[in-house]
Formats: C-alpha cells, structure tokens, sequence
C-alpha cells in the first residue's frame, strides 16, 4: 500500500528534497499531501532565505506543486475542523495546522483502511510524537523516513533519485545532486545512494 505522506514546510524548502518527494510521490512510492497554509509557510520561507525573489515567484511555484501533484492538496476548511485533535500534541500554535492536516489524511476520506499517516519535519521537538502516534500519525524526520523508504524499495527510490536528476535541464551528475541532498539534511539518504551506486548497484 502507498504511504501517504505530508510534508512540512521546513522538509519541503529544501530543493532538491522537494523534488525528490515529487518524483516518488510520480513513481507511486509516496502519496504526498500538503495544505496551501503549508505551501504558504513554505513560500515565505523561500523568499525570506532569498530562495525566491520575491513572493508572486514563491507562489508561482505553489501553483507549480499544486498541479504536478493536484491530490497532494488538503482543503483549509478540513484542516481547520481538525484544530481540536491537533491542540494538545503540539508545542506552539504555529505548528498546529501541520499536526491537523496529517490527521485530517489519517481520519477523512482519503484511504480505505490505512494503517499510519507519515508526517515528516525537521522540527521533531515541536510534536507531540506519541500523541500523534496514537491517532494514527508518525512523526519522522525526512531522513530517516527516506532511508527506511530505500531499505524497502531501493529500486524505487534510486530511480526516483535518477528520474529527478534528469528532469533538470542541466541534468547535473548524480554526485552534485548527492551533495545537494546532503546539503538539504539527507545525509544518510545520500550516503546510501552513494554507497549502492559506486558498488553498481542501480544507476543514478
């Protein structure tokens, strides 16, 4: 069964991060799932690092996501109904629509009999992770949930790896986007794709 996934801002600002998630979310390993209060926070965020140049590119490239992965969209009115299970299972307010929108995924009508809901962030301490895992939703930092997603389907994820390289116009060798993966937080996940494509284990 595919995973669902949502994704928050902060694993989502990182580039080549974003792009990998969208080619596995292609590819059928993930189902990616996001809230446009998400897509908000991340646009801010991109132009306040100088990611973007200014906020009509910033959601510019929200549009963008929004039609590569048209499912990944969570309506706002859903996740606010979800306030009330999200409260108590996060540290700060601001963090609350992000707790909302994965059990607004784990509790709607998204999945018939889906067994967990990932939500992958940076910000681990700003989760109740056990309260959250009782209603359904894992709470895991994008590395180690990328490299548990490598060690059940390797293949998929290096060609999802190989896919989102080749989609640049630049098409890069596959060391610098190791590096940018790395760079990105996904150290662990690069040192394994690394390892397997130097013993020629796959291509990427």
């Amino acid at each position: 069964m595919v995973t669902p996934v949502v994704a928050d801002a902060d694993v989502l600002f990182g580039a080549t991060t974003r792009a990998l998630l969208l080619h596995l979310d292609y590819a059928g390993v993930i189902r990616l799932h996001w809230s446009a209060l998400i897509l908000n926070e991340l646009s801010h965020a991109l132009v306040d690092a100088g990611r973007k140049r200014s906020l009509e590119a910033a959601k510019a490239n929200e549009r963008l996501m929004n039609e590569s992965v048209p499912h990944a969209d969570v309506p706002v009115i859903a996740v606010h109904a979800r306030f009330a299970d999200a409260w108590d299972a996060v540290h700060s307010a601001k963090d609350m629509h992000v707790a909302a929108c994965a059990l607004e995924v784990f509790s709607g009508d998204y999945y018939e009999g889906q067994p967990v809901v990932t939500l992958t962030t940076k910000n681990l301490a700003d989760y109740e992770a056990q309260k959250l895992a009782h209603r359904g939703v894992s709470v895991q930092h994008p590395d180690v949930f990328l490299v548990g997603l490598f060690q059940q389907f390797p293949g998929e994820v290096s060609a999802a790896f190989r896919e989102m390289r080749l989609d640049l116009a630049s098409q890069p060798e596959p060391g610098v986007m190791l590096e940018r993966l790395a760079k990105d937080g996904q150290e662990q996940l690069a040192a394994l794709l690394q390892t397997g494509w130097e013993q020629e284990h796959f291509e990427l």
